[in-house]
């Protein structure tokens, strides 16, 4: 190891253990093509109005493959780029699949949102077409005329079914590790966005680390449950291509249907009897919070053995609630798992065990704040808690590396590196027509504070988001779930920011 922190060239990379390389078996497309006649439950659709479509094993090969015909057929071929844009998970997933299938390189786009700003949504994919450079454009009709104009042929789902499909079938595509599987834009992006190169080898590598290891997912008991968008790496990753590398069925819920009505999350894991579902923090704050202990009653939440919380900063008072709130349905405690990861490492780095009681990690906030050490501390209001993640998945590492370049010891506090085979190839701009990479050496800087105890990942906040006043570093999600708490201020009603002050920066809640 250098003074830098990075590793010697010499510096032996982590031996890939048994299921955490990435097998051809296991390729999408390569589990796919088994399936020719299996009538064995695979995807559950619920569109945002609530209708249900459920497919076998069998049926969603046949879709996949007539999706790869008919996107064949309107000129495009292996390596053309397709940008899909749709919340209904019963258009979304067989045009991705079936993209991949023939060996193009599908491309997920946020649809137009249910809430917000449209014209926010519009100039923010003004500016990712350009950095995906798409051969074909499919969206949901009425998004067709939102899209900005690019030199790509636009067609819509209904337009897709209605072209001849032709009588070729693609052959699927094989399994080669640095073949360009899909481009997913990061939810970190600023500035120009960047769209992450995932490869067949780091999305089988990191789908089978998901479930085989963090999951120990079995197809014949396991069900999962999703309402996350399909063009985010959480949804995307963790609820249709990790648990097509097992076979793992399925319930995908159009976002918008949530939106409206996020009870239809804990009701649809009820009444599938589903095992494994997963959020960001928000999601567990707004279904506390929406949801009466009356119709909680009503559910059987006893089968769900995961419920993965991750994608932003993990609130331990949040899980508390949401678990305390959801006993009466028979949820477990134990089954809420907080995990890290991001989507340069393809989803997931690390799970929290499973069965394992929900602990934060009790820190003084002095020493956090003044020191950059997250020494134990005692029940009182000098000390905060952090939430530990787990450690990385079998084949993977994970370090901190402190501000003077070097690795930090257990409790030290700096920017977690990790490298592993989930790491994604690169980054492309549109500028460039070779992606440059996201890893130095084979280590990913990922941009979090955090620190490391035993091995455990405890993620801490964001470099850049970081606050510095009078020379100490303080976290703003600290301070905003600070004052979350006090009575009258609703969850997720908080932000911190700092100004320029008299004499130091001010930080303004």
């Amino acid at each position: 190891m250098n003074r830098t922190g990075r590793p010697r060239a010499d510096e032996e990379r982590p031996r890939e253990r048994d299921g955490a390389s990435p097998p051809g078996e296991a390729w999408i497309c390569s589990v796919l093509a088994t399936w020719e006649g299996d009538p064995s439950p695979a995807h559950r659709y619920v569109d945002g109005e609530g209708r249900v479509r459920e497919l076998s094993r069998a049926r969603l090969l046949d879709e996949v493959r007539d999706r790869a015909r008919r996107l064949t057929a309107c000129g495009t071929g292996p390596g053309s780029r397709v940008a899909l844009l749709a919340d209904d998970p019963g258009r979304f997933v067989p045009a991705f699949l079936g993209a991949l299938w023939a060996g193009m390189i599908p491309v997920p786009l946020p649809p137009p949102p249910v809430l917000g700003r449209r014209d926010a949504w519009s100039e923010g994919l003004a500016a990712a077409l350009p950095a995906a450079r798409p051969d074909l454009v499919v969206a949901e009709e009425p998004a067709l005329a939102l899209i900005p104009g690019t030199p790509a042929r636009h067609l819509s789902y209904e337009s897709l079914e209605d072209v001849p499909p032709g009588t070729d079938v693609p052959r699927p595509a094989a399994y080669r590790p640095e073949r360009t599987a899909y481009l997913q834009f990061s939810s970190g992006s600023t500035g120009r966005p960047r769209a992450v190169v995932a490869t067949a080898g780091s999305v089988t590598a990191n789908g089978l680390a998901i479930m085989r290891h963090g999951l120990a997912a079995d197809p014949a008991r396991d069900h999962g449950v999703s309402w996350l968008p399909l063009h985010h790496d959480m949804g995307l990753v963790g609820f249709v291509l990790a648990p097509l590398t097992v076979g793992v069925p399925v319930t995908l819920i159009a976002t918008r249907l949530f939106v409206r009505d996020p009870g239809v999350w804990m009701r649809t894991l009820s009444d599938v009897r589903g095992t494994i579902t997963g959020a960001p923090n928000f999601a567990y704050a707004l279904a506390t919070r929406r949801t009466d202990a009356d119709r909680l009653a009503r559910l059987d939440l006893s089968a769900a053995h995961t419920l993965l919380c991750g994608g932003e900063p993990v609130s331990p008072r949040t899980l508390r609630d949401f678990a305390d709130a959801h006993r009466v349905a028979g949820l477990d405690p134990a089954a809420l798992r907080p995990c890290y990861g991001l989507a340069e490492s393809t989803l997931a780095v690390s799970l929290a065990p499973r069965g394992a009681a929900f602990r934060p990690d009790r820190v003084s906030w002095p020493r956090l704040r003044d020191h950059d050490r997250a020494e134990p501390g005692g029940d009182d209001e000098e000390s905060v808690e952090i939430v530990g993640c787990g450690r990385p998945f079998p084949g993977h590492e994970a370090r901190v590396v402190t501000e003077s370049g070097l690795p930090g010891a257990d409790r030290e506090v700096g920017e977690i590196w990790v490298r592993g085979p989930s790491v994604c190839a690169g980054y492309v701009d549109g500028a460039r027509d070779r992606p440059t990479p996201v890893a130095e050496d084979g280590w990913l800087r990922t941009g979090d504070r955090g620190y490391l105890v035993d091995g455990v990942i405890h993620p801490a906040g964001r470099l850049k988001d970081v606050l510095v006043v009078q020379g100490r570093n303080i976290d703003p999600q600290r301070v905003e779930w600070a004052a979350e708490a006090v009575d009258g201020v609703r969850p997720g009603g908080a932000v911190a920011f700092t100004r320029p002050g008299t004499d130091t920066e001010e930080v303004v809640v």
